[in-house]
């Protein structure tokens, strides 16, 4: 080949080049916009770690010394959870 042959080969190679990283940073922005919800969430999930173990650790100390209590406090936080989803779906409306 001649070397104007390479040459233009070699520049149409790079302005692909170009063009694929061009992509693919807009492919990274969008999937940055795209999981932003989830990211946030994790982050404000990861800010109470600390609190949400400590927590769940003391009520599974409490619950384990009387396990007559584990039954009531089941069957309590499912009414609970019932409860607050009419409550939502009626508010929904």
């Amino acid at each position: 080949m001649k070397k104007d042959d390479l040459a233009t080969r070699r520049h149409r190679f790079e302005q692909r080049i170009i063009q694929e990283r061009l992509q693919l940073a807009g492919a990274v922005r969008e999937w940055q916009e795209a999981t932003a919800p989830i990211d946030h969430g994790w982050q404000q999930l990861a800010r109470y770690k600390g609190p949400i173990l400590l927590g769940s650790g003391l009520t599974v100390t409490m619950l384990s010394r009387n396990k007559g209590r584990v039954g009531r406090l089941f069957k309590r936080s499912v009414v609970i959870y019932t409860m607050f989803r009419r409550a939502k779906k009626l508010i929904g409306r």
